[in-house]
This record gives C-alpha cells, structure tokens and sequence, in this order.
C-alpha cells in the first residue's frame, strides 16, 4: 500500500480492456491510482501511462527489475493481455509478491487453465482473481438476490445473450483460436458461463452449435445449452441458453426465468431491471445503478481483498477453471 493510502496497480498489456479499468481507477482515485503501465507497443503504454501519471516499462521483467530496485511501486497487476501470454506473466508476478486480477477467459486451453490454477495454490497470501466483471453489475447482483428471496418462484432457466456486429474482429487476435483458444464462445461466452455459474451453478455442457463466418479464425457466433451441476450449484439441474456473435445486431441480455416470474436486464437499458409476473399484467420496472460502473467495483473489491482478505464476490481461478471446462468440451472447431 502506498504511503497516500491509494491502492497502487500496474497494468499489463495497454490494449483496448485496459481502458475499462483505467476508466475505474479514475472513477475512484482517492483509493485506486495507476502506477505503471507494461505493454511492447509505446504508442500503448505511453498513452494511458500519460494520462495517469505512471511509470511505464516495455517488458514484465523491466518493470519487476526496476519495482526491486525502489524505482517502480505496485500493489497489485491487472493483466490485460491475450489469453496465450499470461501464463508465464502471472508466475512472475506472483514471485515478485504482487496480487493478481488477471483478464477473462483464465487461459486458451484448458492445460493452461488448470496450470494457473494449480499455481495460485502455491501463493495463499496473495489474491488471485479473474476479471468477470458481469458480477459486479447491480443488475446482475440485484437479480441474484430476488431470486434467492423467491421472486420468481422456483428458478427454472437462465438466458443470456452477449452479440454485437464487430466484422473487424475477424482481423484481431480475439478471432485467432492459437491466441485466443477459439471466437465468439470462449470471449463473450465465458462471460455467460460466468454469470451461469455465479447466479445459478457450475455449468454442464450439454450442446453447441456454432457458425463460422470467416475462414481459419475462431466461430463467429455460438448457440450453447448448459446445465447446472447436481452437486454444488446454487439450483441444481437448471438449464441455461447462450448466445454469442460478432456478426448480428446488438443484444445484452440477462434473464432468470421461475414459475412466478421472469426478471430480465438490458444492458442497453442500463438502469432498469424488468419483473414480469408469469400471470401477465403490467411489467414491474425496477430501477438499479447502471452497469458502467461494473469494472470499478470490481477493482474496488479487489483491492480490499488485498488489504482484509475478504473476497467478496470476486472469481477465482478455480472457478475460471469450471467455465474452461464447458468451453473445452466442445472444442474449438
């Protein structure tokens, strides 16, 4: 902790994700500051490091040579690059004593994803978590909490759609199953899986159908069907659909259906989380925080887990390991 009393963290890989989290820090900066900022490309690093005041570095090695050496402070990393690089950059971290947020999915395969795990495991004193930052959406909590009240009545089916029109991600590394360890599914999917296991159990995969529409990259769309576990989930033997794409209108959906009703949030609605009674009538309209403020409560709760050890609802790398699990078992193509 730094002698201001601002959590310091040290962003690793300046992409487009970092400027999610760089837009929290900033949303509470009386607690949360950047210190330094780690990505090849300058044009990256320099932006961002310039628009917090940061140290910046060209390599993780650089930049945890110059922290031992009283030149660079941290806290903790939040590492936001593609899933085949992290691996190594977590070990380092976590040796150097530094607290992990890593970005979704945990790894692009599933050896990966369990190395990690089984990795953390050597460092209890450390907070290790991933970025499912649909977890922190008031929303989604808010949606958590009726149901388990009885709102709904008995939890009979998750849906949730993440699609978008993003033609250009066919030339990104998101849509490189080598980098990325597949498209669609395993990029907003796990997202969905996430939230499956967070708001109703660990998800079973139990179909998939997916659409390619270029050539050599990852699927650019995804039509899944899971199934909560029997053993260890929230409401076990629930179903869920999920929809991902690239290539289609946008649709950010999230819906718990019961047999006394549906709630539902639209991420295009920001601050509306919608009842509807299964006995018809006027849909009830309950207002919630918007869900832009998702990626600073994340950091937020993530920084006091590091300073108390209280996790909150913070996802771990065992749980990244159970929706790598759904992705893997049906495979990449």
């Amino acid at each position: 902790m730094a002698s201001n009393g601002a959590f310091k963290l040290a962003i690793i890989g300046a992409g487009g994700i970092s400027n999610a989290h760089a837009a929290g820090v900033k949303a509470n900066s009386q607690k949360l500051a950047i210190s330094a900022v780690i990505d090849p490309i300058p044009a990256n690093r320099t932006k961002l490091a310039t628009d917090h005041a940061a140290e910046q570095f060209d390599s993780v090695d650089s930049f945890l040579a110059a922290r031992a050496g009283g030149k660079a402070q941290a806290d903790g990393v939040v590492v936001c690059t593609p899933p085949s690089a992290r691996i190594q950059i977590i070990e380092k971290c976590l040796k150097a004593g530094l607290h992990v947020l890593a970005e979704k999915p945990i790894a692009h395969h599933l050896a990966d994803a369990k190395k990690l795990a089984e990795m953390v495991q050597q460092y209890p004193k450390l907070v290790t978590a991933l970025a499912y930052c649909h977890r922190f959406t008031p929303g989604v909590v808010e949606m958590k909490k009726l149901t388990a009240g009885g709102k709904i009545g008995k939890l009979t089916r998750f849906e949730n759609c993440f699609a978008t029109y993003f033609p250009a991600l066919r030339e990104k590394w998101m849509s490189d199953p080598a980098v990325s360890g597949g498209g669609s599914f395993i990029d907003t999917g796990c997202h969905s899986l996430d939230l499956f296991l967070f708001l109703v159990g660990t998800p079973k995969m139990q179909a998939c159908v997916k659409e390619f529409a270029w050539e050599g990259r990852g699927e650019s769309s995804a039509t899944a069907i899971v199934k909560s576990a029997v053993q260890g989930s929230i409401y076990p033997g629930v179903g869920g659909v999920i929809l991902s794409g690239w290539m289609e209108p946008d649709r950010f959906t999230v819906s718990l259906v019961g047999t006394e009703g549906t709630l539902s949030y639209d991420y295009l609605k920001p601050t509306e989380l919608v009842f509807q009674s299964s006995r018809g009538g006027a849909a009830e309209v309950l207002t919630v925080e918007t869900h832009e403020v998702r990626f600073a409560k994340q950091l937020l709760a993530f920084a006091e887990a590091a300073q108390t050890g209280n996790r909150g609802v913070l996802a771990s790398f065992a749980e990244g390991v159970l929706t790598a699990e759904a992705v893997d078992a049906v495979g990449r193509g």
